[in-house]
Formats: C-alpha cells, structure tokens, sequence
C-alpha cells in the first residue's frame, strides 16, 4: 500500500493509504471464514462451503465489505507507524475511492503538545493544621452520645428527645393523620411529618395535649394538599432522653479498647483530628500545586481528543445514572441543563483532563521520574486486596503488559506531583530546568 502524509492544525495529520494489488487477499480469507460460518449453503455442512461458491453466493461487494473491515484497522496502525507519527487517541477513517485503487484517509490526532512556564518557580504557602480544644469536645460528645443508653426523663420535651405520643392531623376537615401510641425523634430541623412539628413540641409535658397549625409545602408530594393548613392535635406520654454519661476516667476506660485516664483519652482524639486535618491538608495542597502546573501549561490538543474523552465522561455518567435508576433525561431536568449545555460541559471537562494529565506528563519527562517492577507490584497488590474470589482474575488482568504500563504511568505522575509539591514548598531547589 502506498501512504502518503500531511500535517494539519490542531495536532492532526492526515494519512492518505492507496490499497495496492494484493493487499486485500489475505483479507478476503478472513472475510471468507468468517462469512462462511454464518450462512447455510445447499449441499454443504455449515462453514464447509468452498470459497469460489461463498463469494458467488454473497456476492463480490459484501466480500469486500468483509475484507475491509479487517484490513482497515490493521492498514492505519500499520500507516501511523510507518509515518512514525506520534498517535495520541483514536483515529477517524473514511473510504474516499471505492473504485480501484481503493483508497482510504484517516485523521489521526497527535498526543497533545505541552510547553511549561518555569513550573520549578512554583512557590505555595502551606496553611497550618491546628486542632482546638473546641473540635476535641465535639469529639468527646459524639462519643458520650453514641455510648449513652435512652431513659424517661420527667421533664418537658426539648429537641433530641424520642416522644411516644398520639397525633391527629386535618386540613379542611379532612383527617390527614391519625395515630396512637407511636414513638417520633423530635429532630432539630425535620420535615417529617411537617417542618416545624417538632418545634411544637418542644415545651410539652408527659399527660399534656398541644394544638397547633402548621403550613404543608408548595412543593408537597400530593397536590391536593399542597398550600394548605394542617391543624395539628398531639397528645404527648412519655419522654425519653440520652442519659449521658460523666466525662470522667471511667467513661475513658469503656471507650472502644479503654483509656487509662480521660486525659489519654483526649490525647487520642486529639491525635486522631490532627492525622485526619493533615491528610485533608495534604490532599487540598497537592490539587493546588497540579492547578498552578496547570496555569502554566500551554497545551496544543487536537479536537478528535476532546470530543472522544467527552464521550467517554457521558457513558461514565450515564452508567452511574443507571444504577440510580434514572434516565440522563430525568438528571437533566432536574438540574436544569439541556442537552447541548450538559456536552458542553462535557467537553470541558474532557479538555481539563486532557491538560492535567498531559502537564503532569511533561514534568515526569523533564523530572525523569518513573516507577520500577516492584512499585507496580505493590500497586496490583494493593488494587487486588480484598477483592476475594476475584482476586485471581484481577491480579491476572493487571499483570497483563497493556495495565502495567499503564499503571506504571499513574505512578509516575503521582511521583511528579510528589516532586512538585516538594518544590512549591521550597525544599527542592535542584532537578531540571524551568521550562522545557
């Protein structure tokens, strides 16, 4: 075949492929095993039809539609190595001579093109962790709450109680609700029956019986009812309340394993705050850093790359969507997009991606950073932990050639962003230039 190439904007190239004698035959071959098994020719067991009478049979034009579904693919791979072109994604091919000499053109889209803008000047302040007195309290009264047993109280009702009461609910004479002896957690905020029916109650004593109104939403679930006034009748009989244990030494020791003092205790929650708010910090100053990388990024990608990742994050989207039930057409109402805002969107994310991941890239090649054998191992270990009966399976998939390097790639690029945030905090002054 003879190839011809032309470079075109935005990180394409055009290659032209010219199909020469002979090119096809081992293709017709294919065509011909695979036709053959999928068609009934009198007097010959299935797939056991000579050659010569498949191709009478079918005719000459679905042979060649055969063939060139095999040849195509194998052509352009063959073309783009040749041509020594650096192919970036996938490549749109068009037949555009069908007559002899048949001949096809595919775009192909170039890896993006980065330039850095002196990503070792990259300086970022780093903000303190601090843990207060105040975080460890909140702390130490989750754990009181969630040890503490409930038990009657002789006191009027305050938000957090659990009520055991009657209730009996009309608008416009119509009895909405009416229960008896049923047990409801007077929430600070909740909608349930209506908003603000636990804040009716609170006040209210065991034997004591409240009247009261409340307004049922706009937006309520039965339009019949929407708007309107709900007069209330509640019967209140027995309260029950957190009994909250002391903080002392001894709440310490029944904490989880046990504390020798209150004081160790606080030293834990307060060692667990500062682990939790460093990983926090951690992760928020390395997405600071790859943004400044990314601000210095100037990025050359072609079009072909972008529509494909956008592609990509609408099938991702919509897959997760299946399994919420809910239809890409449900989600857009509901968030108000139309569908040609909600693939622009798409298509912006796609082109951040493409230029994150190609920024990082670039400092891997410039930082020459890269990850050996036994990193990758620990990663498909780390990836296949847990994942029990399949675990063989997985730890076979990622061992393959195309998943190691590929996860040798993500490697790498957390390396550069480790190396990155190493200089952004001043402590590497070295390495490679500023710009490529």
């Amino acid at each position: 075949m003879k190839v011809t190439k032309e470079d075109l904007e935005k990180r394409e190239v055009a290659l032209t492929i010219e199909v020469e004698d002979g090119d096809l035959s081992p293709y017709y071959d294919k065509a011909y095993r695979r036709i053959v098994q999928r068609i009934n020719v009198p007097g010959f067991r299935k797939g056991k039809a000579p050659r010569t009478i498949v191709q009478r049979l079918v005719g000459e034009d679905v042979m060649l539609e055969e063939a060139m579904e095999f040849f195509i693919p194998e052509a352009v791979d063959k073309a783009v190595k040749e041509q020594g072109v650096d192919q970036g994604g996938v490549p749109s091919v068009e037949v555009v001579q069908q007559d002899p000499p048949i001949t096809l053109k595919a775009v192909v889209p170039l890896t993006p093109k980065v330039m850095l803008n002196a990503y070792r000047e990259i300086r970022l302040p780093q903000e303190p962790v601090e843990v207060t007195d105040q975080e460890v309290d909140r702390v130490l009264e989750d754990m009181r709450w969630a040890q503490a047993p409930w038990g009657p109280v002789e006191r009027p009702i305050a938000l957090g109680d659990r009520v055991t009461l009657d209730a009996h609910g009309e608008i416009a004479g119509k009895v909405v609700t009416d229960q008896h002896g049923v047990e409801f957690y007077a929430a600070e905020g909740s909608p349930v029956p209506l908003k603000g029916f636990s804040e009716a109650l609170v006040g209210a004593k065991p034997g004591e019986t409240k009247e009261f109104t409340l307004k049922v939403p706009d937006d309520f679930q039965d339009p019949n009812l929407a708007g309107k006034d709900c007069a209330f009748k509640v019967t209140v009989h027995e309260i029950k309340a957190k009994l909250l244990p002391e903080l002392d030494d001894e709440f310490a020791k029944g904490v989880e394993k046990g504390y020798e003092s209150l004081e160790a205790l606080k030293a834990k929650v307060r060692e667990d705050i500062r682990t939790r708010k460093e990983d926090e910090a951690r992760t928020k100053y390395q997405e600071r850093v790859v943004e400044e990388l990314v601000s210095r990024a100037a990025v050359e990608v072609s079009p072909m790359l972008v529509e494909h990742e956008a592609q990509h994050i609408l099938e991702e989207e919509e897959e997760s969507l299946k399994r919420q039930r809910v239809s890409v057409d449900q989600y857009l109402s509901l968030v108000g997009r139309s569908q040609e805002q909600h693939q622009e969107d798409a298509r912006k994310e796609a082109l951040d991606r493409i230029i994150r991941v190609y920024a990082l890239n670039k400092v891997v090649e410039l930082e020459g950073v890269k990850a050996d054998d036994v990193e990758i191992e620990e990663e498909i270990n780390s990836l296949v932990a847990g994942a029990g009966d399949r675990e063989k399976a997985l730890r076979r998939n990622l061992s393959q050639a195309d998943s190691r390097s590929s996860l040798a790639n993500i490697l790498a690029r957390r390396k550069a962003i480790d190396r990155l945030v190493t200089v952004a905090k001043g402590l590497d002054q070295g390495g490679a230039p500023a710009s490529p």
